[in-house]
């Protein structure tokens, strides 16, 4: 017997590609879940990873009226599999507790009370499911007699998937440029990150405002800058002889992700500029939708790290932790208000679920 592997989208999908590959003869073996990695994870559906063998020729044919029984066969075995691969995960599970026999069904007719509380959140629905297959796996025995247990492992369990914070970006001072679609909050984070340089570090940043395709129409930019005695200039300069003095800040208008002349505009214009940290600035009011594009979008230019502002305007952060999870970009950075300094800290996964579970639930 020879072994193949194969991937496709559906367990439809799968019979119709080993059908046209291999033909009737095929045997399929085993199904597996692949899932997408990196940032494709927000768009792209997992896909199932098929084990497939094949007979060795043979000198007698088998009578052409069986074909059609061989394709119904094929057909069931594969939706065997698929479902008994699921199933014997579930046993296993059980299988070193005693008199667990009838868990499975108890689970199925119980609904977590936590669940409702989750969706309200505006967690997706992925990440639901996965929480809830966690629930099932923690307390075996069935559903614990408080809520306040399952909303105590939801907490410990979100603190475990949510990435480890990168080094605070305020801390260093290589060039910055802050990248993101018109309105996101841009200017306010720029003049927020000044204030944090001029009070807590006691050093002067150098602002080039540029113009892009369209006009730098940040006005308040220069008005910050000028109340921070921090040198602003319309055009580029020789930055390398104040590398050891100062931090560098470049501000770009804000460009649409549907026109691609402005994406084409802003990729020419960051290959001139010096070396500096990228970051993608996000607004938290977006739908995930809106989010998932713009990242999409932006991810050519390869930004260092995230930074979230408007948080103030969005009572739901929970519909954040489908960011934080769902890609592999860092979230750096949290801006809340127009209030310079204002809210403007380094992300912190304590900090945001606290947010999504304050203490009083839990207790």
């Amino acid at each position: 017997m020879k072994t193949v592997t194969m991937l496709a989208d559906s367990p439809q999908d799968a019979v119709r590609k080993a059908r046209q590959s291999y033909g009737p003869q095929a045997v399929i073996k085993e199904v597996r879940q692949q899932s997408a990695k990196g940032l494709s994870r927000i768009w792209r559906k997992p896909k199932l990873e098929l084990l497939i063998q094949i007979p060795e020729p043979k000198t007698a044919e088998k009578p052409t009226e069986t074909l059609n029984l061989e394709d119904e066969s094929e057909n069931q075995n594969f939706f065997q599999i698929y479902q008994q691969q699921i199933d014997k995960t579930t046993d296993k599970t059980n299988a070193s507790q005693p008199g667990n026999k009838k868990i499975i069904h108890s689970e199925k007719a119980n609904k977590w009370r936590v669940e409702p509380m989750l969706r309200s959140m505006g967690l997706s629905d992925y990440w639901i499911s996965e929480i809830l297959d966690r629930l099932s796996l923690r307390f075996q025995d069935g559903m614990p007699n408080f809520v306040r247990d399952e909303l105590a492992f939801c907490r410990s369990l979100m603190m475990e998937l949510l990435p480890a914070p990168p080094a605070d970006p305020r801390e260093s001072n290589r060039p910055i440029v802050l990248l993101g679609t018109p309105g996101c909050g841009k200017t306010t984070v720029l003049c927020k990150w000044m204030a944090h340089l001029v009070f807590q570090r006691n050093l002067t940043p150098t602002v080039w405002r540029l113009d892009g395709m369209q006009p730098n129409t940040a006005e308040s930019l220069a008005v910050y800058a000028e109340m921070l005695q921090a040198p602003i200039t319309r055009f580029p300069e020789n930055h390398a002889d104040q590398q050891g003095a100062s931090q560098l800040f470049i501000d770009l208008p804000g460009i649409s992700i549907q026109d691609s002349n402005q994406v084409n505009d802003l990729e020419s214009r960051l290959k001139n500029l010096p070396d500096c940290d990228r970051y993608l600035v996000l607004n938290a009011c977006y739908t995930d939708t809106h989010l998932s594009q713009q990242i999409r979008a932006f991810e050519k230019f390869n930004p260092k790290g995230l930074i979230i502002t408007h948080l103030d305007e969005d009572p739901q952060w929970g519909k954040l932790m489908n960011l934080f999870l769902g890609t592999n970009f860092p979230v750096a950075l949290l801006s809340g208000g127009q209030n310079i300094p204002g809210t403007f800290e380094a992300f912190r996964p304590s900090s945001i679920i606290s947010r999504i579970f304050p203490s009083h639930l839990a207790a």
